[in-house]
Order: structure tokens, then C-alpha cells, then sequence
């Protein structure tokens, strides 16, 4: 922590507190809707996706717009409650509580800090350059947009996948302020404010505050405990100015601390991949958890631990807009971003000390956009394009304690250890240029067009280390001089990474120390996309193609070997795509869909490998894969006070042939056993389901005295898909379901389908100033795993919440 940590805390309790001291509610309901509804039908619905206003329905791109009644009614305040609403989208994350964000089947489910998101976040506009620093980002909102296939040639960064632009609530030209207090099950608080409205001429402010607490949800299996209590408080301030007429400011600073338990898994198995000694404890635990399989409250973990987050992000930004003349506007996007990451968590889901992880890192990241837009031949066509530079500093750094109870970690006949550290420290700098445009030929006829390149350079330099006691360093050193035929090399404390590199000199190879090394890229990525509205009214048809990258990256892991550090290179996505939006019925029906196919090369995987130190883990790269999918929405609103909507998502991915040119990979669960080796080509990617829907009905209406009320329900529906890039395990009985045929055999790295059903009813005042409202979710307490994952001794399954009702009290000024 630097000295100045004080004052950024102290900044963001005093966003906080001057949005109502303590006196905090939910993103106010009575404000700009994505969705402008009218009496009966179903209005524009205005979106920014190219950067300027326009209409839904005038976008040739697959979009979800959420405005901030769904968003707050739907109680979308983490970044996993997105799937509720983004059938497409999957959120998961493992012990160390990073998100992973995977939409249409593009993902990359890897925990390190400084890993390149398939799917960028931003916060109007600005980016948050890795999904850890998105925590905090469903504050105050205006509305949110989901862009859906390969993004970059208008946003600032490249991706895959898609983005996510979280549009914030903007200062108002009169005062206006609101107050949500809510309480639910297992105690858990909530509690938001904000605060808007002029303070001189020209100049507006608008400050936002809300803090999570208490929510202890966990319970373990072999005691009197539990885990789970949120600490959470987010904030953030918006000033808005024109100093001129030709001149708008807007400086914006945001934050979150997070200073609540972290998460636990349930433990299902026992392993031993390395052959280690496992404590009994570890069996009396996965034993106590096997009594109750379907309650996703029992856990476990180490009794006494600190298993608490201590951290905590800020990021400034400044913008600027500048009417160069009357059609031409310059825009400038500052922004600098603080993240800082100090947490203990329990990583084996039993209650025996195996695998105790301490977790610290540091994000600092600087990023420039300069763009200019314009408007030409009677506004007939629209031009954007700029320049960005990104620059990051990444420090990630784990200490880990494994298995002191069972003895240490008997990796070798060399000996034991209880403590490594591995770290790895980033350096990544960013220099893109994108230009965009669309020309309309006709009043039916649209053709749009971009393109982008980018070039960046990523440093990096890291190790294991032995944790200080010498047990690891004696074991490395032992194999240096007794199987690699070496001098010893290794010190306590110091690193135990040794270079196998096969071009390393004689007095090198072997060695061990910090591994280095540079990984220069560059790309062009492109759009192209024809709209038609083959009809005299909103009906659109769309063809669009594109092309995206994703950047390559470096991997924080337990590395013995160099090799296990070395990088993975982009990865890149060509996609087609087919849709159509249309507004049909009066308006008060609109019917979206579309299809589309990705051609996948080189796809980032974290994949495994056995060698003299057992299994290893390190980055690879698919060669070929596809993916094939079709989405449908309807949105309904036949009459004043009835809205429903669907929304439907089919995806099939597939491996066309994977890592190193051959079709075997190695089973997690038997990765000791070099035969265990099973074929990959043909199967599915992780956290991918074949079909994933969700719906949403809701009905508004007068009582007596002119009080409103309103009800609710909505599904969500997830398919079956798997936790990992494998298949059948040969050791285990095979799964007999109707998914078998399609490789679903191992039933522990399968994650079963599930419906969850939310429930919802508010009583307003007739004025809309006083609100009570009462919500269940998951109400039919569904036990659904989001993932599972081989920790060390175990493998280790995480659940979804259980079910949770609440009440919540709104004012609004």
C-alpha cells in the first residue's frame, strides 16, 4: 500500500457520506429509461453503441439495452447478476474471486490480473481494463449496453467477445435526489443514495453512494460457522460544466472498497495428482459435505483463517467535447485507474488447512482517447476516428500454505514444503488508431464500415519462490543436483523456477530465477455491415462481418519450469452475422433475432502437462475452433400496465483441433496418469451452454386513493455445459443421460442445467416519491453450480445464491 492509501479511502467514504450519510438506496427507478415507454406500445429505445444517440432499431448489431428500472427491479448489482438479463452471457469466477465473462461461448477463464478480457468493460466510455475493476460498476445507472461479436474499430479496446458499457446516471439541470434502505435474508443491509442538481452556472454535480453489509449466506459442514458477510461501499461523484458553448466537461470519479469475507467452495472429491499425503481432516469434511448435496449453503474451510477481502479501486477520468465547427466535434477521454488487492482465501473447500491462499496485487493503468466525429452530406454520412494509448503496471503475487496437516506436500522423494510464492510483475503499453463511418444511399439502404490497428508491447518478469522456509527451495535444489545432474541454485526465499528454455547456454539451463520476457503484437482488425429496411417503416434486416483480436498474455501460476511462463499469443475471431429487428402489432409488439457463425483461431486455453515434477499448469493456444448460434427476443406491451419480454440464445461451439496438433489433452482429475490422455477434438468450450433463455412479465395499475402497484416475475434459464476443456474420464462411470452422446460423461466437471424464479410487488405513493417493495429470488431455492475446478488435493465445486427475499423503502426529491 502506498502512503496516500488513506486519502483515497477517505475520498471514497466522503462520496459516500455527502450521498446521504448512511442513509443509502437503490439506482433511483424514477429516472431515463433505455426503454422510453408510451401509454400502450413500445417506444424508441435510444442506444450509444457507435458513440452517438440513435435508435435500436437503426443498429445493424445484436444489443442488449437495459435501462434502469429493469436494472434495478431485476436487483442487477454484481457483475454475475448480468446473466439474468443477458441470456447469452455467462459470469463465473474461482477461489480468488475474479470475474470471468464469457458471451456467445468467447471466453477465457483465467484468474490472472494482468489476463486480456474477451469482453471489455466500460463506464461511459472509459474503459476498466481487467474484469476485476468492474466490481463496483452497477452504480447509479442510466442504462447499460451489451454489444455482442468482436468490438474495437469505435471502442477503445480490442476484443473478441464483445463489450459491456455501463452508462451512468448524469447530473440534472434541477435538484433531484433519492433513498433506497433494504434488508433480506440472512441479514444482509443494503442501502444507496445519490444526490443531483446544479451548483453554479453551467455547472452541475450529481454523487452517488452504496455500501452491502452482513449477508452470511455460507455455512460450514463440520462446525458452528459461517461466511459470506459483504462489507462492500462504492461510490461516485459526476461534474458536468460547459464553460463556453462550444465546450463540455465532465469529470468523473469512481470507486469501490471491499472489505468482506471472501468465497468458499464445497470440496466433492479427494485427489492425490501428486502424490501427497492428505490429511484425514480432509476426508472427515468432503464426508460431512456429501450429507447434504443439494443445499448450497454448506461449505467449508479452514477454521480461524482471515478469509476477508481488503480491497479497494479508484479511477478518475476527465472528458472533454469540443465543437470544432457545427458538424465536427473533438472529443477527449483521460482517465487513470488504482486497484489494489490484499485478501485471504480458502481455496481445498474443507476445513483442513491443505491450501490457504494469501492474495496481493496492484493495477495502475493510464489511458488516452482523441477522437473526432462529424456529420456530412446532409447528415447522410457519419465519420469517427482517433487515436488511443493505454499503459498498465501489473504486480500479482500469491502465498500459498498447503497441507500442513497432512505433513507437507510430498511432491518428490526430496522432501516436503508448506509455503511458495509465486509472482509476476507486467508492464503493458497500447497504441491503437480506429476510424469508422456509415453512408446512407437511401431512406432504406445503410452501409457501415471500420477498422483498426493496434500495437502492443507486454513485459513480463516472474517466479515461484520459495515461501521463506526452505522446504520448496530444498526440493528444487535436490532435483537440480540428483536427477538434472546440476549444481544447486535454489535459496529460501528466493526463486525456485527453473530455465529449460532449449535455447538457454549451458550454465543457464536449469538454473533457477526470475523468468523474462517481451511479447510484441500487432493487428488490424475490421467491420463491415449493410443495413435495409426493405419496408416504409422501422423493419430492419442486417449483414454484418468482422474481425477482432484479443490480445495475448502472460500466466501467474506455481511455475517449477520457465516453459510453464511462457506467453500465449492473440487469439483471433472472424464472425457473420445475420439479423433483424422488427417493431410490429402498433408498436406493441417488437420481434429481434439473429444468427451467426465465429471462425476461432487460436483460442486462449489454460491447459496442463505432465513432466518429472507431476502436473503442470501454462497457457496454450487452440489452433481452429467455430462457433454456431442463433438468439431471439420479444418485447411486449400490448395495452398501459402490461410489459413482458424473452429472450432465447442457442450456441454450439466446438474444438476443430487442439493445442500442439494433436487431439489429446489430459483428464484434471487423472493428470498423474500420462494414459489418462482422452481426445478434445469435436467437444464444447467451458461455461458454454447449448441453450440459455430468460423472460420477464410485469403489470403495473392504479388502487384506491391513487396508490400504484406492480408485480413481477421473471426466469432465467441456464443449459448444461462443462467446467472443463475435456472429456470423458476413463476411470469414472460414464453419465447415461440424454447429453451423453454429446461428451457430458464425467458428471463432476458437468454443470447441470437450472431455472431460477424471481418474484416482485411495490406499492408507490401517487406521486412516485414513496415506494415499499418486497422481492424474492431463487425462490424455489435451486441448488445450481456455477463452477468446478481441481484445487490441488480437491476438486472443488462453487454454487449459486440460495434463496433470498427482502423488503426495500425508496424516496425520491
Amino acid at each position: 500500500m502506498l502512503c496516500n492509501e488513506t486519502i483515497r479511502h477517505g475520498l471514497l467514504r466522503s462520496t459516500t457520506m455527502l450521498a446521504g450519510i448512511g442513509l443509502m438506496g437503490a439506482v433511483g427507478t424514477a429516472h431515463a429509461q433505455a426503454a422510453q415507454e408510451q401509454d400502450a406500445g413500445i417506444g424508441d429505445i435510444i442506444v450509444t453503441a457507435q458513440k452517438r444517440s440513435q435508435n435500436l432499431n437503426d443498429v445493424g448489431m445484436s444489443i442488449a439495452a437495459i435501462g434502469s428500472e429493469q436494472i434495478n427491479t431485476r436487483g442487477i448489482a454484481r457483475p454475475e447478476d448480468l446473466t439474468k438479463i443477458v441470456p447469452s452471457l455467462t459470469v463465473t469466477s474461482d477461489y480468488r474471486d475474479t470475474p470471468v465473462y464469457t458471451l456467445r461461448g468467447v471466453g477465457f477463464f483465467e484468474q490472472t490480473l494482468a489476463a486480456a478480457p474477451t469482453v471489455s468493460m466500460y463506464v461511459d466510455q472509459v474503459p476498466l481494463v481487467f474484469p476485476i475493476l468492474a466490481r463496483g460498476a452497477a452504480l447509479d445507472l442510466e442504462r447499460l449496453e451489451v454489444l455482442k461479436g468482436p468490438q474495437g474499430t469505435t471502442f477503445g479496446q480490442n476484443s473478441t467477445g464483445g463489450l459491456i458499457n455501463y452508462i451512468a446516471a448524469k447530473p440534472t439541470a434541477d435538484f433531484s435526489a433519492g433513498l433506497d434502505w433494504g434488508y433480506a435474508r440472512f441479514g444482509q443491509f443494503d442501502a444507496n443514495a445519490f444526490v443531483s442538481g446544479p451548483i453554479a452556472t453551467d455547472v452541475s454535480i450529481r454523487v452517488a453512494g452504496a455500501t452491502t453489509q452482513g449477508g452470511a449466506w455460507q455455512k460450514s459442514a463440520t462446525r458452528d460457522d459461517t461466511l459470506g458477510d459483504q462489507n462492500f461501499t462504492r461510490g461516485r461523484v459526476i461534474l458536468d460544466a460547459q464553460p463556453s458553448s462550444d465546450l463540455k466537461l465532465s469529470l468523473m470519479v469512481n470507486g469501490w472498497i471491499d472489505k468482506g469475507d471472501t468465497f468458499a467452495g464445497r470440496a466433492l472429491e479427494e485427489l492425490t495428482t501428486t502424490g501427497n499425503t492428505i490429511s484425514p481432516e480432509v476426508g472427515v469434511s468432503i464426508a460431512a459435505q456429501r450429507l447434504h448435496p443439494r443445499d448450497p449453503r454448506i461449505a467449508d474451510w479452514t477454521p480461524g483463517a482471515a478469509l476477508r477481502h481488503d480491497d479497494w479501486f479508484i479511477q478518475g477520468s476527465l472528458r472533454a467535447d469540443y465543437d470544432l465547427l457545427s458538424n465536427v466535434q473533438l472529443t477527449s477521454i483521460t482517465a487513470y485507474s488504482d486497484f489494489s488487492r490484499d485478501s485471504e482465501v480458502d481455496g481445498d473447500g474443507t476445513s483442513a488447512a491443505d491450501f490457504v491462499q494469501k492474495t496481493s496485487g496492484r493495477i495502475r493503468d493510464f489511458y488516452q482517447e482523441l477522437r473526432g466525429s462529424g456529420e456530412f452530406l446532409d447528415k447522410r454520412m457519419h465519420l469517427n476516428a482517433g487515436v488511443s494509448y493505454q499503459r498498465s503496471k501489473i504486480a500479482d503475487i500469491y502465498m500459498q500454505q498447503q497441507n500442513p496437516a497432512g505433513g507437507g506436500l510430498q511432491v518428490s522423494p526430496f522432501g516436503a514444503f508448506l509455503l511458495d510464492d509465486p509472482k509476476g510483475f507486467t508492464r503493458i503499453s497500447t497504441l491503437a488508431a480506429f476510424a469508422s463511418g456509415d453512408y446512407q444511399f437511401s431512406d432504406r439502404l445503410q452501409v457501415e464500415a471500420g477498422v483498426r490497428y493496434t500495437s502492443s508491447r507486454t513485459h513480463y518478469r516472474g517466479c515461484t519462490a520459495d515461501g521463506g522456509d526452505g522446504g520448496l527451495a530444498n526440493i528444487v535444489g535436490s532435483i537440480q543436483e540428483q536427477v538434472l545432474g546440476r549444481a544447486r541454485t535454489t535459496a529460501p526465499g528466493e526463486c525456485i523456477t527453473l530455465n529449460d528454455a532449449p535455447d538457454a547456454v549451458p550454465a543457464d539451463q536449469f538454473a533457477s530465477g526470475f523468468y523474462e520476457d517481451d511479447l510484441d503484437q500487432d493487428n488490424v482488425s475490421w467491420r463491415a455491415n449493410l443495413n435495409w429496411k426493405p419496408f416504409a417503416d422501422d423493419k430492419l434486416l442486417y449483414a454484418n462481418v468482422s474481425r477482432g483480436y484479443k490480445a495475448g498474455s502472460f500466466v501467474m501460476t506455481g511455475a517449477n519450469l520457465s516453459s510453464q511462463l511462457a506467453p500465449v499469443r492473440q487469439e483471433r475471431l472472424t464472425a457473420y452475422e445475420l439479423g433483424f429487428k422488427l417493431p410490429i402489432a402498433g408498436r406493441s409488439v417488437q420481434i429481434n433475432g439473429a444468427a451467426f457463425y465465429y471462425d476461432y483461431k487460436g483460442k486462449q486455453i489454460r491447459g496442463r502437462f505432465v513432466n518429472i515434477f507431476g502436473v503442470l499448469e501454462r497457457l496454450s493456444n487452440i489452433p481452429r475452433s467455430d462457433i454456431l448460434g442463433a438468439e431471439g427476443q420479444v418485447l411486449l406491451r400490448p395495452f398501459e400496465g402490461l410489459s413482458a419480454s424473452a429472450n432465447a440464445t442457442y450456441v454450439r461451439s466446438r474444438v476443430r483441433s487442439n493445442p500442439d496438433g494433436s487431439d489429446y489433452t489430459t483428464f484434471p482429475s487423472r493428470a498423474h496418469d500420462p494414459a489418462a490422455a482422452v481426445p478434445v477434438t469435436g467437444m464444447s468450450f467451458p461455461f458454454t451452454p447449448k441453450f440459455s433463455a430468460s423472460a420477464d412479465i410485469g403489470y403495473d395499475w392504479a388502487v384506491s386513493d391513487g396508490l400504484k402497484a406492480s408485480i413481477g416475475a421473471s426466469l432465467t434459464y441456464q443449459g448444461r455445459s462443462r467446467a472443463t476443456l475435456t472429456q470423458a474420464d476413463p476411470g469414472r462411470p460414464a453419465d447415461t443421460s440424454l447429453g451423453a452422446r454429446d461428451t457430458y460423461n464425467d458428471p463432476t466437471f458437468s454443470l447441470p442445467a437450472y431455472t431460477l424464479l424471481d418474484l416482485r410487488a411495490s406499492l408507490a405513493s401517487p406521486d412516485g416519491k414513496y415506494t415499499v417493495s418486497i422481492f424474492g429470488r431463487n425462490v424455489t431455492n435451486k441448488f445450481y453450480a456455477t463452477s468446478t475446478t481441481l484445487v490441488l488435493d480437491t476438486i472443488v465445486q462453487y454454487t449459486g445464491m440460495p434463496a433470498t427475499y427482502g423488503i426495500k423503502l425508496s424516496v425520491r426529491y
